[in-house]
């Protein structure tokens, strides 16, 4: 009867170990697939490290130097005009849905500039025309 125990528990234990082991295997298989994984991460967020690493920026004379789309209509030095906006939009409980609409064109030609904005009682935010002329 002692020999049936100690010799189960011996072959339980060896079951046990060669369980464990072949987990082991597979994990190793999974954190070799895992890694192969994290280079492609990586090189993911290498490229967009290296695609945002200008923000934020200090000096806004570095955006101009970027080169975009070129026409033939364009002069070389021209860098154009860069327009920046930033707006928040604070809606309280008792208010229904707010619809903002905003309208904004610049036409380099005759170096004019439509840009205004009006609101109606209701809430909503339509646009209106204003021309400008900018010196």
């Amino acid at each position: 009867m002692i020999h049936i125990k100690t010799i189960s528990l011996c072959i339980g234990l060896v079951v046990l170990t060669i369980m464990m082991g072949g987990c082991g295997l597979m994990n190793s298989e999974n954190s070799k697939e895992n890694s192969n994984e994290t280079r492609s991460e990586k090189k993911i967020k290498q490229s967009f490290n290296k695609s945002l690493k200008m923000y934020p920026i200090k000096n806004l004379e570095d955006f101009y130097d970027k080169e975009g789309f070129r026409d033939s209509e364009f002069n070389k030095n021209d860098k154009g005009t860069w327009l920046l906006d930033s707006s928040m939009v604070i809606k309280r409980k008792t208010e229904g849905q707010k619809i903002v609409m905003d309208m904004m064109a610049f036409i380099t030609e005759t170096r004019k500039s439509i840009m205004h904005q009006e609101t109606s009682n209701f809430g909503l935010t339509a646009p209106g025309i204003e021309m400008n002329q900018l010196e």
